[in-house]
């Protein structure tokens, strides 16, 4: 939160894994593409490379947060020979290299985390082994079910990936996986990957898992448990795994991914962030939304080309008149000479 109050807008991309031969320019063209830069700077810098040095590491400072969500779907993506990582850097400054390198460097560097009021902790159990719990006091509040736990020796990294996503059980049987997404895309919150599973054939319906971009989603996908989808109720849940992902991905794919996630961005940017139930009846599709203006368009385009015409036929008549009565009074002059 800022000094007003407010919640702080992250602008910052952090991108780790970077290969040691990539330059600074090849970096700031491979992001500039997802939004406009407003600063970036990597470490190490040339002048402190060594031969111990396996990775660089980015900040890059957009000038719309919304880029930093879409930049996320690049995590993955080959840069000459590493797949990088990206996660947005919960500080408004970008740090200096010296701060950088003290916090651990490119080891840490661009792990994401959950936010600082969703906390962890690893409890004993009498017969030795441990579980890692997980506390949200917002979804306490909420009286939403607590996060399931976890083993106790669960890399963090996971925690993180596992506690941004949820079930959703009671699917309909044969459910077109773009139409699962399009609808926590629209109604609920930025999706990062979705998974379908049909399950045997003696299951009666479908499940899926939904990874968000941002763990403040998962409160609200859990409010509407039960909501409708085409004609059943959907089971909503806290997941227990994590979704699992291709290891890298080929530039179309990425490029692909990143296209999506700005096309749902900005459909996204009228999305409502409220609870499902207060309208259990979607609102129109985007598509719709968007056919009444071109609607609209072209209607006035129409009627700019009557007018266009209208012009044009105005335009050639006087010529005709003019010419009609230059023939005449021509005709008159001939006449009174002959005379």
């Amino acid at each position: 939160m800022g000094a007003d109050g407010k919640k702080e807008k992250i602008k910052i991309l952090q991108v780790s894994n970077i290969s040691v031969t990539a330059t600074k320019d090849q970096i700031f063209t491979m992001f500039q593409y997802i939004g406009r830069i407003e600063e970036m700077k990597v470490y190490p810098s040339d002048m402190n490379i060594t031969s111990a040095t396996t990775s660089k590491c980015a900040f890059i400072k957009y000038d719309d947060e919304r880029a930093v969500e879409v930049g996320q779907h690049l995590t993955n993506t080959v840069l000459i020979d590493r797949a990088v990582v990206c996660a947005p850097y919960l500080q408004s400054v970008i740090p200096d290299e010296a701060t950088f390198t003290s916090t651990g460097g490119p080891v840490t560097a661009g792990q994401r985390q959950l936010p600082p009021h969703v906390t962890n902790r690893v409890q004993e159990l009498d017969d030795g082994s441990s579980v890692l719990l997980t506390v949200d006091p917002q979804m306490e509040a909420l009286g939403l079910p607590t996060y399931p736990p976890l083993p106790g020796n669960t890399d963090l990294a996971k925690v993180e990936e596992i506690r941004r996503t949820i079930y959703v059980g009671n699917l309909p049987k044969g459910v077109d996986g773009q139409a699962v997404l399009n609808f926590f895309n629209s109604y609920v919150g930025e999706v990062m990957y979705l998974r379908m599973a049909i399950g045997p054939d003696t299951l009666p319906c479908a499940y899926a898992y939904v990874e968000f971009t941002n763990q403040t989603s998962v409160p609200i996908a859990l409010q509407n448990n039960g909501i409708d989808f085409q004609g059943r109720p959907l089971r909503i849940q806290h997941s227990r795994v994590a979704i699992i992902k291709p290891q890298a991905k080929s530039a179309d794919q990425a490029l692909e991914e990143v296209e999506e996630a700005i096309r749902m961005g900005k459909n996204g940017r009228s999305r409502s962030r409220s609870p499902l139930r207060r309208r259990r009846t979607p609102s129109p599709s985007p598509r719709r939304k968007s056919r009444s203006p071109r609607r609209r368009r072209s209607r006035s385009r129409s009627k700019s080309r009557e007018r266009r015409r209208s012009r044009t036929r105005s335009k050639e008549r006087k010529r005709s008149r003019s010419r009609d009565k230059k023939r005449s009074r021509s005709r008159e002059k001939r006449r009174s000479r002959s005379r």
